[in-house]
């Protein structure tokens, strides 16, 4: 199952990096709901218009570490470390987030349901 998520989690960089609002919205539940790391929240149209589509921001690359995945009935919850690379408003960005996913399998294709990223604490 782990290597199953960690799929989807690399589709989804991929699509970051190369702005696929199409592809993105192939991995992204109906339903969706996101929290930024700044508090914003954001639905499945939020999230790709963002991210894929508006020229504010985009993406270099994004590299998962410290994956960590576990089931539940009728959900499965993965922690990671997102490493991300990207540019903002014009000024390029290097950010680390620890992150906690939630993915749902409704057709027998994981899709990302849920989400919230944050800042590490400072050691």
């Amino acid at each position: 199952m782990i290597d199953e998520i960690r799929a989807v989690l690399t589709a989804k960089a991929s699509a970051l990096v190369r702005r696929s609002a199409a592809d993105m919205a192939a991995l992204i539940h109906h339903d969706f709901i996101y929290v930024t790391a700044g508090g914003r929240t954001l639905t499945r149209a939020d999230y790709i218009d963002v991210f894929c589509a508006s020229d504010k921001v985009a993406y270099r690359s994004q590299t998962v570490s410290d994956l960590e995945v576990r089931k539940f009935e009728g959900f499965t919850v993965a922690t990671m470390v997102l490493d991300d690379q990207l540019v903002l408003d014009g000024r390029e960005v290097t950010a680390t987030f620890n992150s906690i996913y939630v993915f749902t399998k409704p057709d027998g294709r994981w899709l990302w349901a849920a989400g919230q990223a944050m800042r590490p604490a400072p050691p």
